[in-house]
C-alpha cells in the first residue's frame, strides 16, 4: 500500500472518533440529544467506512506489501544513539480484523445506544466516552511504537473506568470502576517494566545497541537480540502476559470483569465484543515473534488460557444476573484465544476473536433489550415466559447461543473447533490440554442454554412478565444484523469449506503475511487429527445442549435433583467465584486497611505530630529568645551591627591567610 494513502487511511480512522469525543463533550449539552445521536454513532460508522477501503487496500495488495508502517509525527528524537518515539501506525492484515471488528461491531453498538439510552440525561457524556473508547483501542491496534502502543492501552483503561462508572451516582458502580482500573494498572506496569527491559537489550546481528521501541524493529532484531528460550526474552513476554491477562480478564487478574457489569448494557457489549478484553488477545498476536523464541512463557500463557476458560465456566453456571453469566461465558471464550495463542495457532485465536465479537455483542444487546423490557430488571429468578412478547430478540438470542455453544452451522462452530484442533497436536501437555478444551465446550452449551431456557421459556416468576413489549426498531435493528451476521459469517468465512482437509480459509490466508509459516506456528492438525477433533468437539457441545434443555426445559425439577448430586465444594466454588474476592479482600485488602489504622491511630499521632510539634516548639522558643534583642534602640542595632561586620572581617581574613 502507498505509505501517503496508508498514512491518510491510519488518520482518518482515528480522527473521526477522536472527533467525535470532542464534539460531545463540548457541543453536546447546547446542541441536546439529537445531535448526539448523530455524532456519537456517525463518526465510528464513517471510521468503519474507512476500514472497508483500508481492507481493499490490503487485500488488493501484493503479496510482499501487505504490510505497510508510516509516521504520522516524530514525537520524540533524544539525538543520535538515544530514544525516537514516532506516532507510527502499522496497516497490515492484522491490524485490519481488528479495526474492521472495532469500528463494524462497535457502531451497531452505538447505534443500539440511541435506543438504549434514551431516556438518560448524560447522553452526551455517555458518547463523549464511548468514542473515546473506541479511539483509544484503534491507537492501540494501529499504533507501530511501543510507547504508542501502551498509550492506547492506558487510554482503554481509562475509557473503561469512566464508562463503568458511567452512573457515578451508584456506589456499585463507582466501586467497580475503581476495581477494574487498578487491576489494569496491575498490567500495565508490567508493559512498562517489559518496554524497558527491550529498550535496553536490543541489538542487530552485529552487535551494535538499537534505541527504539520501534515494533518492526524489535520484531526485526529479536533473533539476534535474544537466545531462543533464555531467560530475558521469557522474562519480557511474561511481564506481557501479565498486561495481556489484566486486560483480558484471565486468571488471576479476572475479578474486575464480572463487576464491571455495573455499567450500562451498551457498555458491556463494547468492552466485550469489539474492545478492551480482546487487546490481550491482539497483544500476544502483535508480538508473536517474541514469544515464538520463548516457549515457556507461551505455555505458561497457554495453560491460564484453558484454566480461566474451566473456571469462568463453572462459575457461569450459578449465576443470577443474566449480564454476569454472559460476562463470565466472555471469560471462558477470551481463555480459548489466549490458548491458541499460547500454542502458537495466532490464525486460529485470531478467527474466533472475529467471531465471538459478532455473538457477544448480539447476546449482550439481546440481554439489554430484556432488561430494557424489564425496567432495568438483570435478575433471570424473576424473568421467564418472554418468549411470546419478545419473539424477535428471542429468535436473535437463540442465534447467538448457539453460535457461543458451537452448534453447526453457526459462526462459532466454525472458529471454536478450529481453535480447539490446534490444540490436539500442539503446545504443554497436549493433548491433554484439548481434552479440558472438550470440557470447556459441554460448559459452555449448559450455561448459554440455562440463561435462554430460563429466561425466554421458563415461567413467568412476576406479573411484569406479562407487560413486556418488544424493543423499539432502533435497538432490535442492530441485534438482528448480529443475529444473522453469527449465523452466516463462518460459512463466508470457511469458503471453500476444508475443514475435515484442515485446510486453509479467508482468515487464513488473509493473516499469512503477518504470521508467516503459513499463519500456523504450531503446526496445522493433518486431516484425520482435523476430524476426529471436529466430531469430538461438536459432539461435546451437543451434551451441553442437550444437558440444559433437560434440564431446565423439558424436566426442569431435574435440575434440583442435579444439583443434589453435584459436590457441595463445586458448587460453593461455583456461587462464591472460586473465592478470589475473598482471598484477594484477606491478603491484600485487610492488611492494607490494617496498616492504616495503625499508622492514622499510633504513627501518625505519637511520631509525625510529635516531631512537628516539637519542631514547632524549638521554633517558638528561638522567636522568644531573638524577640529579647529588639529593644527598638538605634544604638543596640548599632552595637550588633558593628559586631556583626568585626566578626565577618576576621572571618574574611582567616579565608585569605589560609
Amino acid at each position: 500500500m502507498n505509505g501517503t494513502l496508508a498514512g491518510v487511511l491510519g488518520t482518518l480512522i482515528l480522527a473521526f472518533p477522536l472527533a467525535g469525543c470532542v464534539l460531545c463533550a463540548l457541543l453536546g449539552p447546547r446542541y441536546g440529544r439529537r445531535f448526539v445521536n448523530w455524532v456519537g454513532p456517525g463518526v465510528v460508522g464513517l471510521s468503519f467506512l474507512v476500514a472497508l477501503i483500508v481492507l481493499a487496500q490490503v487485500v488488493g495488495a501484493p503479496e510482499h506489501s501487505k504490510s505497510t508502517t508510516v509516521e504520522i509525527w516524530n514525537w520524540l528524537f533524544l539525538g543520535a544513539g538515544n530514544l525516537h518515539v514516532g506516532v507510527d501506525l502499522t496497516l497490515d492484515p492484522l491490524s485490519t480484523v481488528m479495526i474492521m471488528v472495532i469500528c463494524g461491531v462497535g457502531f451497531l453498538i452505538h447505534l443500539y445506544s440511541v435506543g438504549y439510552m434514551e431516556h438518560d440525561p448524560g447522553i452526551a457524556r455517555f458518547f463523549s466516552y464511548m468514542n473515546l473508547f473506541i479511539f483509544s483501542m484503534l491507537l492501540l491496534v494501529l499504533a507501530a511504537d511501543l510507547v504508542i502502543l501502551i498509550i492506547g492501552w492506558a487510554l482503554v483503561a481509562l475509557s473503561s473506568y469512566l464508562l463503568i462508572g458511567y452512573w457515578y451516582e451508584r456506589p456499585s458502580a463507582v466501586l467497580a470502576a475503581r476495581k477494574a482500573f487498578i487491576t489494569q494498572v496491575i498490567g500495565d506496569v508490567a508493559m512498562i517494566i517489559a518496554a524497558a527491559m527491550l529498550f535496553t537489550s536490543l541489538h542487530d546481528a552485529g552487535g551494535h545497541r538499537i534505541f527504539t521501541l520501534s515494533l518492526p524493529t524489535i520484531f526485526a532484531n529479536a533473533s539476534s537480540s535474544f537466545s531462543h528460550g533464555g531467560p530475558l526474552i521469557t522474562g519480557i513476554c511474561a511481564l506481557l502476559a501479565i498486561g495481556a491477562f489484566a486486560k483480558s480478564a484471565q486468571f488471576p487478574l479476572h475479578t474486575w470483569l464480572p463487576d464491571a457489569m455495573e455499567g450500562p448494557t451498551p457498555v458491556s457489549a463494547l468492552i466485550h465484543a469489539a474492545t478492551m478484553v480482546t487487546a490481550g488477545v491482539y497483544l500476544i498476536a502483535r508480538f508473536h515473534v517474541l514469544y515464538d523464541l520463548a516457549p515457556v512463557a507461551a505455555g505458561m500463557v497457554a495453560c491460564v488460557g484453558i484454566g480461566t476458560a474451566v473456571m469462568a465456566g463453572v462459575i457461569a453456571l450459578s449465576q443470577v444476573d443474566i449480564k454476569r453469566v454472559i460476562a463470565y461465558s466472555t471469560m471462558s471464550q477470551i481463555g480459548l484465544m489466549i490458548f491458541a495463542v499460547g500454542i502458537g495457532a495466532y490464525t486460529a485465536g485470531m478467527y474466533h476473536f472475529v467471531t465471538h465479537a459478532l455473538f457477544k455483542a448480539l447476546l449482550f444487546m439481546a440481554a439489554g433489550n430484556v432488561i430494557h423490557a424489564l425496567a432495568d430488571e438483570q435478575d433471570i429468578r424473576l424473568m421467564g415466559g418472554l418468549s411470546a412478547r419478545m419473539r424477535q430478540t428471542e429468535v436473535a438470542f437463540l442465534a447467538g447461543s448457539f453460535a457461543l455453544a458451537g452448534i453447526p452451522i453457526f459462526a462459532g462452530w466454525f472458529s471454536k473447533e478450529y481453535l480447539l484442533g490446534f490444540g490436539a497436536v500442539s503446545g504443554p501437555l497436549s493433548p491433554l490440554l484439548y481434552l479440558v478444551g472438550i470440557g470447556v465446550n459441554v460448559l459452555t452449551g449448559l450455561y448459554a442454554f440455562r440463561l435462554w431456557a430460563i429466561v425466554f421459556r421458563g415461567e413467568p416468576q412476576t406479573a411484569r412478565g406479562y407487560a413486556v413489549h418488544e424493543a423499539p426498531p432502533v435497538m432490535l435493528w442492530p441485534v438482528l444484523a448480529l443475529a444473522g451476521l453469527s449465523t452466516l459469517t463462518g460459512l463466508i468465512i470457511q469458503w471453500p469449506i476444508q475443514i475435515l482437509g484442515g485446510g486453509a480459509h479467508l482468515v487464513s490466508g488473509f493473516l499469512d503475511p503477518v504470521f508467516a509459516a503459513g499463519g500456523h506456528p504450531a503446526g496445522e492438525p493433518g486431516a484425520g487429527v482435523a476430524a476426529l477433533a471436529l466430531i469430538a468437539g461438536t459432539a461435546a457441545s451437543l451434551v451441553g445442549v442437550g444437558g440444559a434443555l433437560r434440564l431446565w426445559l423439558w424436566h426442569q425439577p431435574d435440575a434440583q435433583a442435579v444439583a443434589s448430586r453435584v459436590p457441595r465444594s463445586l458448587t460453593l466454588l461455583s456461587l462464591h467465584k472460586f473465592y478470589f474476592d475473598e482471598l484477594y479482600d484477606a491478603v491484600l485488602v485487610r492488611p492494607t486497611r490494617a496498616a492504616a489504622q495503625t499508622m492514622r491511630r499510633v504513627v501518625e499521632p505519637g511520631v509525625m505530630d510529635g516531631w512537628v510539634r516539637g519542631l514547632a516548639d524549638v521554633f517558638a522558643g528561638l522567636s522568644l529568645d531573638f524577640r529579647s534583642y529588639q529593644s527598638g534602640l538605634i544604638r543596640d542595632y548599632a552595637s550588633y551591627m558593628i559586631g556583626a561586620t568585626a566578626v565577618g572581617v576576621v572571618v574574611i581574613v582567616f579565608v585569605i591567610a589560609h
